[in-house]
């Protein structure tokens, strides 16, 4: 019996300095709270701010899309044969009409030697006539005959020296060899691809609501990896694909080192709007509510409430189209705290804004 009451004393003896030290920790809580409140009330809400300084803004669409040689074409076999001898290899700059692969001559179909023995005496004929002519030794009729046989054979000549030599059909670079040597191919067989990527291509594709805000000229980049190349719209179809529900815009980008490569997939924006002299902010620097949109300046150490009209939007910035001059400053951390008329105290400055 005598234990039990004094486990009962012991309990209350400890709820009571449980309850005493709750009470102090309330206390000292509350007198932190009024120090705080005290601080801001006598020194200001410290707040960071930035001055407004006009700089460049763009609104932009994005697209993924590949790119290609702005002029690209594929050489493909005349002939039923073995590959002789490729001369260059992918990544090699050709000029047009350059030979590139090489057939062997002595294929049954070609009449190699039948054609440029033909081709001689044709040339040599004509070459005689041609004089005889000049000393009015034969009629002009005479000369016209032989000057036909000899066009015709060299025509002939040309056109089997063309399928022996494939020549590559626009100067660039070989992007691509279809084939190896002694392999067997047949006519229209692709042999190799060659593309001028000083020059780069893309077609994207935009919907009803997005077609009207592109035109002929428009700026446009495409970037790879780290790479970033200049272009614009060169061709705004103005009929909708049926299979795509879209509208083709086609686009060239200048490639001059080649630092993109033909055929890889990249980002590509094309500008919408510009402006190198706008007012712009973050997102949530501004607050927008059914009763207006707004920020917040710094005036006489006081935070004063500034209506702002949106202009444009992209991504996270937006532009300022009236409600700041430059120079004021906006108040851009510390605005979820901040009232009209409250004190404030500027604790930093933030960099001036740069789109990317």
């Amino acid at each position: 019996m005598p234990s039990s009451i004094h486990r009962t004393a012991r309990m209350m003896i400890l709820a009571t300095m449980l309850g005493a030290a709750l009470a102090a920790c309330s206390r000292n809580t509350d007198e932190t709270t009024r120090s705080i409140d005290e601080i801001h009330r006598d020194e200001g809400l410290p707040v960071e701010v930035r001055s407004v300084e006009p700089t460049a803004f763009r609104t932009y669409m994005s697209f993924t899309a590949s790119v290609s040689g702005a002029a690209e074409s594929t050489a493909s076999s005349m002939l039923a044969d073995e590959v002789g001898t490729i001369l260059y290899n992918v990544g090699d700059f050709v000029e047009r009409d350059t030979p590139v692969v090489l057939f062997p001559p002595d294929n049954p179909s070609l009449n190699w030697e039948q054609t440029r023995v033909g081709f001689e005496s044709a040339r040599t004929a004509f070459e005689r006539v041609e004089r005889l002519y000049q000393d009015d030794g034969i009629s002009q009729q005479a000369y016209d005959d032989a000057r036909t046989q000899f066009e015709v054979a060299r025509a002939n000549w040309q056109t089997v020296q063309d399928m022996a030599r494939v020549k590559a059909p626009i100067t660039g670079y070989i992007t691509r060899i279809h084939v190896f040597e002694s392999d067997n191919v047949n006519p229209g067989d692709s042999l190799f691809t060659v593309s001028d990527y000083d020059r780069l291509k893309a077609t994207v594709w935009l919907t009803d609501r997005q077609i009207h805000r592109v035109s002929v000229g428009s700026p446009a980049r495409a970037v790879w990896q780290d790479q970033e190349i200049a272009g614009e719209v060169v061709q705004v179809d103005l009929a909708m694909d049926e299979s795509r529900k879209a509208f083709a815009v086609r686009l060239r980008f200048e490639n001059p080192r080649r630092i993109i490569q033909s055929g890889v997939t990249t980002t590509i924006e094309i500008e919408t709007y510009r402006n190198d002299q706008a007012v712009i902010l973050r997102q949530n620097e501004v607050i927008e509510t059914t009763a207006g949109t707004y920020v917040y300046l710094v005036r006489d150490d006081r935070a004063v409430r500034a209506p702002v009209v949106i202009d444009h939007r992209q991504g996270l910035f937006v532009e300022i189209a009236s409600g700041l001059d430059q120079g004021q400053e906006v108040i851009v951390s510390g605005i979820e705290l901040v009232g009209e008329g409250m004190p404030v105290r500027i604790v930093g400055r933030d960099d001036r804004i740069v789109q990317r």
